[in-house]
């Protein structure tokens, strides 16, 4: 199980992550439309966030992302399957949760009261995740 990070830490991750949606510098030119919300992760993974890269950034709050399940809660579940299934349908779930978090961030950023929720919720993980 991966170790949790601290709320200073996912605060300053979220922080990094908001600045990197919004910063019209890491955008294509407007006529480049996005084909689903993995799509538009596979464009942002790779593209810096501080020191580090936005998927770097996502790996290590993996565990505060919401309608995410642990690598570990993942892996129990996908237990029924063969084991080379397991494998694909773990990484392609925990990637498609961090897009849909990539997009929540984006439409939450410029708003406040929707920027808080998302930090509470984030939060809220974090803690239940601690333990």
């Amino acid at each position: 199980m991966k170790q949790s990070i601290s709320r200073k830490e996912l605060c300053g991750y979220l922080n990094l992550l908001r600045e990197t949606m919004t910063d019209g510098r890491n955008f294509p030119p407007s006529h480049v439309l996005f084909y689903d919300s993995r799509s538009f992760y596979y464009y942002f993974s790779k593209c810096p966030c501080g020191k580090e890269t936005v998927e770097e950034i996502l790996i290590q709050m993996e565990q505060c992302i919401p309608l995410a399940i642990t690598e570990d809660s993942l892996q129990l579940f996908l237990s029924a399957y063969k084991e080379e299934d397991s494998a694909y349908f773990s990484h392609s779930f925990m990637e498609s949760s961090k897009a849909d978090f990539l997009l929540l961030i984006r439409h939450a950023a410029n708003d406040n009261g929707k920027w808080h929720a998302v930090i509470s919720l984030c939060e809220g993980l974090r803690e239940k995740n601690q333990y």
